[in-house]
This record gives C-alpha cells, structure tokens and sequence, in this order.
C-alpha cells in the first residue's frame, strides 16, 4: 500500500526555481519516422472511397400528395358550406384554403430557392 506524501510543498531556492524553468522551456522534439508518408499513402489507397448516402426528400412527397387531397377535401364541403364563421364547414375550408396556400407556397420555395430571398 502506498504512503501519502506528506511533504507537498516543492522544493524552493534559485537552484529548484533554474531547474523549473529550463523544464518548462524545453521543447520536446518531434519525431517522424522516415517512411510516415509512405504507410499514410498506402492506407489511404487501401480504403474503398465511400459512397455519398441518399437522403430521401419526404417533405416534397408530402406536400405533393396532400395538396389534391386538401382540394378533394374543399369541394366535396363546398356545397355544404355557408359564409358564417360559426359554420364548422366554413372554418374547415378556410383552413383548407390556407393550407393549399402554404403547400403552393413551400413547393415553390422548394423548387425555386434563388427566388425564395
């Protein structure tokens, strides 16, 4: 079993304080072995390059088949719906009509995003 060191104070002095800091501002020298460039070529050359993932676009899927439906869903309650904010099919179509809009939006913005500034 170990001791603790009790004495935790450093040694003090010119001679400890010389020897501190030639300690400190010694640089430790690198050391590269001649043949390093050889075996980084070699195991890059030995890898397979990896293929770039595909990442599905969901969000244009999506909006491209909920617009028809959005429309399917506004003319099968147009003719049950009448211009009175407490009419449930009146407020279904104006959230309807505002959803088309924000699909029409985004899809633009999508395919055309130089223009979406």
């Amino acid at each position: 079993m170990n001791t603790p060191n009790k004495n935790l104070t450093p040694p003090t002095g010119p001679a400890a304080e010389s020897r501190i800091t030639a300690a400190l501002e010694q640089k430790p020298e690198p050391q590269i072995p001649p043949d390093f460039a050889a075996r980084i070529a070699a195991r890059a050359t030995a890898q397979p390059l990896r293929r770039r993932r595909y990442k599905p676009q969901f969000g244009r899927t999506i909006a491209l088949l909920s617009a028809p439906i959005a429309a399917l869903a506004l003319f099968a309650l147009a003719p049950h719906t009448a211009p009175n904010l407490k009419s449930l099919s009146f407020d279904t179509e104006v959230v309807l009509l505002a959803e088309l809009a924000f699909i029409g939006w985004w899809i633009a913005r999508t395919l055309n995003p130089q223009k979406s500034h």
